[in-house]
């Protein structure tokens, strides 16, 4: 074969594969934007704030937490939902069979060959202070919003992000008149939402036996670390645990074993230990961030983080922020070498 006809060979076969590629991302962002989610019903009851309490007590700022209660707080005076306690609220509701063998549970996943879930990040809207934790039922609008594939063909991760809003809702309300009044189509219109999240989720191929063990060659060398910013006006490490892990997957309904089966983790994610949960280091960051914003007489009203290395179970992790000139934050997660995990900004409106 000539060298032109090498050359234009190499072309043909190039724009064939970008096509099929460019095939699978739209049939992927159709399929998955338009699939409907259920709605995830639950009663704003202070059990479950009150049992993440628990958990954290003694692992944050003094002032978070230093007069958890050990019973149960009275929904007669009930206190509003504190910040970033909605991840407890709200758990996935499917049954056993609609879990894939990793745990993770089938409402968002694009299917073969993207077998593995991490949590890239996401934001948080809090339009007005927490709603009360009064028993009041409530519900959790879920919807795909947005779906792309980054990488070379064949090696693509395929980024899902998913909208979560959550409100109050009566009883005898239709599904149609729910999701009419919660959702809406213009993702800036809070409708009547007390709270907006929306989630990066990445989904990855299942790596090869080759691809395993040269991860589990580097577990004990140092990984690369970015470099985390400087000058944080406030710093608070924490060691998260297993127990802590095991309550957070409880609490939560994940059943994700790379948060509770190390062997899996090592074994089939080429891990070297347990990960922190996604969710849970999104409420470690605002905990500590609303400590420090409380004595400012300020509160979280936006959150936006980027999860860049994994957090592991047992190793210190350093929750830090500064003010930015414009009155936002800076916020971020070190890991225990010091190098940037976790990197994120926050606006913040009067309490």
């Amino acid at each position: 074969m000539s060298m032109k006809n090498s050359f234009m060979h190499g072309l043909l076969k190039r724009a064939i594969q970008t096509r099929a590629y460019t095939s699978l991302s739209e049939r992927l962002h159709h399929d998955l934007t338009t699939r409907k989610i259920p709605l995830f019903f639950d009663y704003l009851h202070p059990q479950q704030s009150h049992l993440l309490n628990l958990s954290l007590q003694g692992i944050l700022p003094r002032s978070l937490n230093q007069d958890v209660p050990s019973s149960l707080p009275s929904i007669r005076n009930p206190i509003p939902l504190p910040i970033g306690h909605h991840l407890v609220y709200f758990p996935p509701q499917v049954s056993l069979s609609q879990l894939l063998p990793d745990g993770t549970d089938i409402l968002h996943t694009p299917g073969e060959p993207f077998n593995r879930r991490l949590w890239a990040g996401g934001n948080v809207h809090f339009p007005i202070s927490g709603p009360a934790l009064d028993g009041t039922r409530a519900v959790c609008v879920e919807s795909i919003r947005n779906v792309t594939i980054k990488g070379r063909e064949g090696e693509g991760k395929v980024i899902v992000t998913i909208e979560r809003r959550f409100g109050t809702v009566p009883e005898g309300e239709s599904e149609a008149q729910t999701r009419s009044r919660i959702w809406q189509e213009d993702e800036a219109d809070l409708g009547d939402s007390s709270i907006i999240e929306n989630r990066d989720l990445i989904f990855m191929r299942s790596k090869t036996a080759e691809e395993i063990e040269l991860d589990q060659a580097q577990f004990d060398k140092p990984s690369r670390t970015v470099r985390a910013p400087t000058n944080a006006t406030f710093r608070h490490s924490i060691i998260p645990t297993k127990a802590l892990l095991f309550r957070f997957s409880a609490l939560t309904f994940n059943a994700h074993s790379i948060h509770l089966d190390t062997n899996y983790t090592q074994g089939q994610e080429g891990l070297r230990s347990l990960l922190v949960h996604g969710p849970l280091t999104l409420t470690l960051l605002l905990s500590v961030l609303q400590t420090h914003l409380e004595s400012l007489g300020l509160r979280v009203a936006h959150i936006e983080y980027k999860n860049l290395t994994p957090l592991y179970v047992d190793e210190e992790l350093t929750v830090c922020g500064k003010p930015k000139s414009d009155g936002a934050w800076d916020i971020w997660i070190e890991g225990p070498s010091g190098g940037l995990s976790v990197r994120g900004s926050a606006k913040t409106c009067p309490i």
